[in-house]
């Protein structure tokens, strides 16, 4: 299902076909300064982090784990993605362009490769793998949430919103390849495939607890983060889902 996919390239262009970017950052900067305060924005934000997105899957491994395979699957491509078109767009951030009294920044201004949004893409890759492989209508209620870390970009002044439109569209894009590769590469069925996913959670949790933040104010977050999935991942690490034998069936469809 990649309507998503078209749904952020209309609202791309709708930006750019409106010259509007520069315009709607500072109303949605202003106004997301105005419903929260700046902490708890920087604290939404860092759990679009790679390190943070595999964490908040973790606790999924137990019962879930072709969950964290399909996101796994899916980072070359992302990655692929992102660093392209920073790398060759070269698009300057808000803080290159707009005098800082003009809007809320949170952590260190960034000034380069603003296209398109990295958090964005990696938690719409989250998002994509969760509606895509679950298929269950339960699974779009975690879109929302995307959508919240998604704007969380613009409220901590690191985006313009055509960045956070092209980083949703290329994460869910990425979602279906690794949601389709899953089903066809199976290594996260057995017990030990499980095992080495829960492992490499872990590492990621664990050393998110010790990444130097690049949001101070949002380090709450990060040590949540950290706490979460390390628990999730030491919980499919003991008991993964291929050992139990009363786990239900993982759903196979692409």
């Amino acid at each position: 299902m990649l309507l998503p996919v078209l749904l952020c390239a209309v609202g791309a262009g709708v930006v750019a076909a409106l010259g509007a970017n520069e315009r709607w950052f500072l109303a949605a900067n202003a106004a997301a300064a105005g419903w929260l305060p700046v902490g708890v924005w920087a604290g939404i934000t860092n759990m679009g982090g790679t390190l943070g997105a595999f964490a908040l899957l973790a606790p999924t491994l137990a019962r879930w784990p072709r969950w964290t395979a399909a996101a796994l699957l899916a980072a070359p491509l992302a990655s692929a993605y992102t660093h392209f078109f920073k790398e060759f767009a070269n698009v300057p951030r808000p803080a290159a362009v707009l005098a800082p009294e003009l809007f809320q920044i949170a952590g260190l201004p960034l000034r380069t490769s603003s296209f398109p949004s990295g958090h964005t893409l990696t938690i719409f890759v989250l998002a994509g793998v969760l509606v895509l492989c679950a298929q269950r209508r339960l699974a779009w209620c975690f879109v929302p949430v995307a959508a919240l870390v998604a704007f969380s970009r613009i409220a901590v002044g690191a985006h313009w919103p055509l960045d956070v439109f092209g980083g949703a569209a290329g994460g869910w894009a990425a979602a279906a390849c690794g949601c389709a590769w899953s089903a066809r590469w199976r290594f996260w069925e057995g017990a030990g495939g499980q095992r080495a996913l829960a492992a490499l959670a872990l590492a990621a949790s664990v050393t998110l607890g010790f990444e130097r933040p690049d949001y101070p104010e949002g380090l709450w977050m990060q040590y949540a983060l950290c706490a979460w999935g390390s628990a999730g991942a030491l919980f499919a690490l003991w008991r993964p889902a291929a050992a139990r034998p009363a786990a239900a069936p993982e759903r196979t469809g692409a």
